[in-house]
């Protein structure tokens, strides 16, 4: 015969029913919740259009600074890889470090306090 069950779908948080999904979700059951309805779905839909029309103008911005990059990456690469080695500068001899002196520890007050800040 076969496993004819079907596999139970795992619901989470977002497949919940409330109150407002299920108003937001029935069909409308007169003309004027048909043209309220319709009102908001046109309002939603101008503003996906408008988020789309804002995230198509950081994309092209984005391409625009990523061809930027990538050019100065390729300026780079030929700047460094095919150039011939520059011969070490006889310049400056190696520098000398400063000895330290060790001071004295200051002597500590009795009974210091500890400053707090709020």
């Amino acid at each position: 015969m076969g496993s004819d069950k079907k596999t139970a779908r795992t619901r989470g948080l977002r497949d919940v029913a409330t109150v407002q999904t299920r108003l937001t979700h029935a069909a409308p059951s007169n003309r004027t919740q048909a043209v309220s309805r319709f009102a908001r779905l046109e309002n939603e839909r101008s503003r996906l259009l408008r988020e789309l029309e804002a995230w198509s103008a950081r994309q092209a911005e984005a391409e625009r600074m990523l061809a930027k990059v990538d050019e100065e990456l390729s300026a780079m690469r030929v700047m460094l890889l095919d150039a011939p080695p520059s011969p070490p500068s006889a310049g400056s001899p190696p520098r000398r470090r400063r000895v330290r002196q060790e001071a004295a520890p200051e002597p500590v007050a009795a009974h210091a306090h500890a400053l707090i800040e709020y």
